[in-house]
């Protein structure tokens, strides 16, 4: 109740329907390969195994993106790139199919 005696209705289907978009959006899995755009410097990225820390950096995006396909092509898992950590984008898929 409100503190002037009235009811307010939540609406819980809106946090419900918000979360389960957010755990349907496609994320990097353990042993996947991931892109990191540095937010300090845009020409800096760093290349990780999820959940490790970065293994190489490199100078430039499209050699961060080349790096990643190469190594997911090379584990059989995915590729991904954030340059937030909260938004990610699939550059490379190479996990099979039963395990995704």
């Amino acid at each position: 109740m409100s503190p002037h005696g009235l009811r307010i209705a939540r609406n819980d289907n809106n946090q419900k329907r918000n979360a389960s978009a957010m755990s349907r959006r496609p994320r990097p899995r353990t042993g996947d390969v991931l892109a990191s755009g540095r937010t300090a410097r845009a020409d800096i990225h760093a290349i990780s195994i999820v959940p490790a820390e970065a293994r190489a950096i490199v100078a430039r995006y499209s050699e961060a993106i080349k790096r990643v396909q190469e190594l997911a092509r090379g584990l059989g898992v995915d590729g991904w790139y954030t340059s937030d950590h909260t938004h990610y984008a699939r550059v490379a898929t190479y996990r099979s199919q039963h395990e995704a």
